[in-house]
């Protein structure tokens, strides 16, 4: 009966933050239910501006001497609107409804509306201290992680281990991951010599230019030892170049994105991408600027009371808790900056960033109950 009582407390909280549009930049509604909503669970809560905006973090904490934060970002991406090529809703996004297989449908209720219901429905119902941080625009420039790290980090004195509760992608329930990718953009600029198609032998070709270094690309990033992690990829993500009328495409450029591995750095990757050009006089790739620093990689290869959360997975699942490497970033990448351990330990749903996102009810419910087991254990420790 316990289970059927906190299955329907969590779920109800995980529509109530459905049915508020929080696509990236509009933040400031949920932001507003959310801070009635932990003060009324008796939370001491904080808000922070971020510099330069209107938009604010929460700072929530319960309790004295708080050694686990629990991070979730408040934000979506919009994948309300689509091309007729591209799939749609079949609910209405800012509903939460159940479908086949008790799946919860949603925007945001994976990416990571789900995650952050369970955190606060374990942080409620335990008596364990603990903070929780609710940041916005992770799914843009992060600008919410970079505010309260650099201008509040006082809010993590004390912590030994942050928790962020996004979504496992695809991983099992057993499987935490503990180190991410960094992510860096860079822009490429080929410059070429436009003439009419008639005299092409007098022309230069830019966007040969561009399928050259394509190819050069595409052929070495799998290469053993081109980088120095194994877990380093490169793509490109965007070309542009057009032919005016019955001549040579004079000017093409395309965005290489680079996910680096820990042992790699942003200025390595710019000295391989320039080695691929055809013309290394007049071709050009520089870093792109961003609004916040580009995202480093990071790896904890150990945390504290990794044995309580290994005992929780084991005692929930009958299985080992595993530690895995993600090829991917988040904010968690801009909280490892603190040098404090950052776990990623979150619900399983799946179609993040695409229509019809879904939250799995079974592991929504299961998460509460492990967050509440992990908060209850590291409270017996302490005593």
């Amino acid at each position: 009966m316990a289970e059927r009582t906190n299955s329907e407390s969590v779920q109800n909280l995980l529509s109530q933050l459905v049915e508020i549009n929080s696509v990236s930049k509009n933040e400031a509604p949920i932001i507003d239910f959310l801070e009635r909503t932990m003060t009324e669970r008796g939370f001491d809560v904080k808000r922070q501006k971020i510099p330069g905006e209107k938009r604010k973090n929460l700072l929530c904490e319960k309790g004295s001497g708080a050694s686990i934060l629990f991070y979730g970002h408040v934000d979506t991406v919009d994948t309300t609107q689509h091309s007729e090529e591209s799939e749609s809703w079949k609910t209405n996004p800012f509903q939460l409804e159940e479908g086949a297989g008790g799946r919860l449908y949603g925007l945001g209720a994976s990416d990571m509306k789900g995650g952050i219901a369970a955190f606060i429905e374990a942080s409620s119902m335990s008596h364990t201290p603990v903070k929780i941080l609710l940041g916005v625009d992770e799914e843009e420039d992060s600008a919410g992680a970079w505010a309260v790290v650099n201008q509040q980090p006082d809010f993590f004195n004390g912590i030994n281990l942050i928790v962020s509760a996004e979504p496992s992608f695809g991983l099992k329930p057993t499987q935490i991951t503990s180190g991410r990718t960094g992510r860096v953009l860079y822009d490429a600029h080929f410059k070429g010599k436009s003439e009419h198609i008639m005299k092409y032998d007098e022309a230069i070709d830019s966007i040969e230019k561009l399928a050259f270094f394509a190819n050069q690309l595409y052929s070495k990033r799998d290469i053993s030892g081109t980088f120095a992690s194994n877990m380093t990829i490169l793509q490109i993500r965007k070309v542009e170049g057009a032919a005016i009328g019955m001549s040579v495409c004079g000017d093409a450029s395309a965005v290489i994105e680079a996910l680096l591995g820990p042992e790699d750095n942003q200025e390595d990757i710019l000295a391989f991408l320039k080695t691929l050009t055809k013309d290394k006089e007049n071709d050009e790739i520089t870093i792109r600027p961003r609004k916040t620093p580009y995202l480093k990689g990071y790896q904890f290869t150990d945390f504290p009371e990794s044995d309580i959360i290994a005992k929780v997975i084991k005692n929930k699942f009958g299985s080992e808790m595993e530690l895995v490497f993600r090829r991917s970033v988040a904010d968690d990448n801009i909280l490892a900056t603190l040098n404090i351990p950052v776990i990623t330990w979150g619900p399983q749903g799946g179609n993040e960033h695409k229509p019809n996102e879904y939250i799995e009810s079974q592991s929504l419910v299961n998460q509460v109950d492990m967050y509440k087991q992990f908060l209850d254990r590291i409270g017996e420790t302490n005593e």
